[in-house]
């Protein structure tokens, strides 16, 4: 029997501003590097793909002050880099009989794995901007070690104190696992994921890493630019009786601030 004109449809069940918002909301829950990020939404609707941001450079390693000698002033430099703006897309074809069965959720799972498959592609690129860092320390040995965390966070200067989390690879956690401890004040904590603190550092596991690298970063570390706000989109295949559904991100990762970001790079 045919469908009556007040029955439900598929055109009915998919509408792209109730799902652009499910996407939008998914989506960010899988950019883990997020919270270290400074978002820039200034530049949705202006024209342009390669645009120009300011970048800090890296104002020198702190030095030996002997009693009642100066502390020498380095001068904040800033210097341009250039972004490109790229699209991260993906897309979904759902059949009626599937929708309209009722066995399962198979719109909802799309639009959850829409999310996560956009999400997943900004964070990728945002963790690859982590890996351009300038300030390295050398780990002579394949597992890091408290003293080489006291160098990383010496690297911060004066910023020492400030919230900073140790990103590693899972095999790098049974090395530190016994100096793991407990976060008091989870009120301070930059990332979701957050297993405890080593050295007065948020550990956050990621194997998006190399198990032969590791980051200190602070928030700000990393900028995100949305060219265009999330879009959604569908259409009908009249003829298979299936219904597409696209979602897509035009946006620029890059390395904000040299300042907020030490890689470790273990050598053996």
């Amino acid at each position: 029997m045919a469908i009556s004109a007040t029955g439900t449809k598929l055109a009915n069940l998919v509408n792209p501003e109730v799902m652009g918002d499910m996407i939008r909301a998914e989506l960010e829950k899988n950019i883990a590097f997020l919270p270290l990020a400074d978002v820039d939404r200034t530049l949705v609707g202006r024209a342009g793909n390669t645009l120009t941001v300011p970048k800090y450079g890296y104002i020198g390693d702190a030095t030996d002050v002997g009693e009642g000698e100066d502390i020498p002033i380095s001068q904040m430099s800033t210097t341009t880099t250039e972004v490109t703006v790229k699209k991260a897309g993906k897309g979904i074809e759902l059949s009626d009989e599937a929708v309209l069965s009722g066995y399962g959720d198979p719109l909802g799972e799309g639009t959850r794995q829409l999310g996560m498959s956009i999400g997943n592609a900004v964070d990728n690129d945002l963790g690859t901007q982590l890996k351009t860092a300038t300030r390295n320390v050398a780990v002579g040995g394949a597992e890091l070690t408290i003293s080489s965390l006291f160098e990383g966070k010496a690297k911060f200067g004066e910023k020492i104190n400030q919230p900073t989390v140790l990103i590693i690879n899972s095999g790098q956690y049974a090395a530190l696992a016994n100096n793991i401890t407990k976060i008091e004040h989870l009120d301070k904590v930059l990332m979701s994921g957050t297993i405890g603190e080593i050295a007065g550092l948020q550990v956050v596991i990621s194997d998006k890493l190399l198990a032969t690298e590791a980051f200190l970063v602070q928030a700000g570390a990393l900028g995100l630019l949305l060219k265009r706000d999330l879009e959604v989109e569908s259409d009908r295949d009249i003829v298979a009786k299936t219904t597409v559904v696209t979602a897509d991100e035009h946006y620029a990762a890059y390395l904000k601030d040299d300042t907020k970001v030490v890689k470790f790079t273990l050598t053996a």
